[in-house]
C-alpha cells in the first residue's frame, strides 16, 4: 500500500508514503495540530486506512528530529497543543521526493489504467476524455520516447500520444469557440444595458450660484 511504500532521493534518506502525505498536509495547512492532521488523513482515506495517535505522533517527532518540520507549543484551556510547520529543508526534501519518485510512478499507473480501460471502453475519444482527468504528466512521458525504437510497442505509443494531443487540441478549440460565444453574448448584453440606462436615466441640471441665491430670496 502507498503508506508503507518507501521512496528514496538524493538527500535525506528514505521516505515512506505516509511521510510524504503528512509533510504535504503540513505544507498546505501551516500550523496544524497533530489531532487535526490525523483527522484530515482519516477523512481523506475513510475505511481505507486509519491514522492512529500511536502512528502519527512518533512520525511527527521523527520528522522534527530530521529537521523537516518544526513544532510550536500553544497553551489552550490549560493544555499544551503542538502546532506543526514545514521547514525550508522539509519543502526541499518533499519536492525532491515527489519529482524523483511519484511522477514516474503516476505515469506508469496512468499507462496501466489506460490499458485496463480500453477493454471496456472501446471508444477512443471516451478514453481520452477519461484519462485527461488523470493527474499524470503527459509532457514528461513524451520526452522519454526512443526515436530509434521502431518496435510495434513504441509505434503504438507514439500513435496514442498523437491521438491524445489531437483530442486535447479539439477540446481546446471547442472551449475557445464557447468562450467566443460567451464574449459576444456578454458584449451585446453590455451594450443593451448601457442603452437602457441612457434611455431611462434623467439628467439633473445643476443650478449655478446666482440661480440658487434667487431661489433663496423668493
Amino acid at each position: 500500500m502507498f503508506f508503507g511504500k518507501r521512496f528514496s532521493g538524493h538527500e535525506g534518506g528514505i521516505f515512506s508514503g505516509l511521510d510524504i502525505l503528512v509533510l504535504s498536509i503540513i505544507e498546505n495547512y501551516d500550523g496544524i495540530s497533530g489531532y487535526d492532521l490525523a483527522r484530515s488523513i482519516n477523512e481523506k482515506f475513510n475505511k481505507l486506512w486509519h491514522a492512529s495517535p500511536g502512528t502519527i505522533y512518533p512520525l511527527l517527532n521523527r520528522l522534527a528530529k530530521r529537521g523537516f518540520i518544526e513544532m510550536e507549543v500553544l497553551i489552550k484551556n490549560n493544555r499544551n497543543i503542538k502546532l506543526y510547520r514545514i521547514t525550508e529543508s522539509g519543502q526541499k526534501r518533499l519536492k525532491e521526493v515527489l519529482k524523483n519518485n511519484l511522477e514516474p510512478s503516476i505515469n506508469t499507473l496512468g499507462e496501466y489504467l489506460r490499458t485496463i480501460v480500453q477493454t471496456w471502453i472501446p471508444n477512443e475519444d471516451s478514453i481520452h476524455s477519461m484519462m485527461s482527468c488523470f493527474p499524470y504528466q503527459r509532457e514528461h512521458s513524451h520526452k522519454t520516447i526512443d526515436k530509434e525504437d521502431y518496435s510495434i510497442t513504441n509505434i503504438e505509443r507514439v500513435k496514442r500520444i498523437l491521438g491524445e494531443l489531437n483530442f486535447s487540441k479539439s477540446r481546446i478549440s471547442k472551449r475557445l469557440d464557447h468562450i467566443d460565444m460567451r464574449i459576444s453574448h456578454l458584449e451585446a448584453l453590455l451594450s443593451d444595458l448601457k442603452s437602457k440606462r441612457e434611455e431611462n436615466t434623467k439628467t439633473i441640471e445643476i443650478s449655478d450660484d446666482d440661480e440658487y441665491d434667487d431661489f433663496e430670496k423668493s
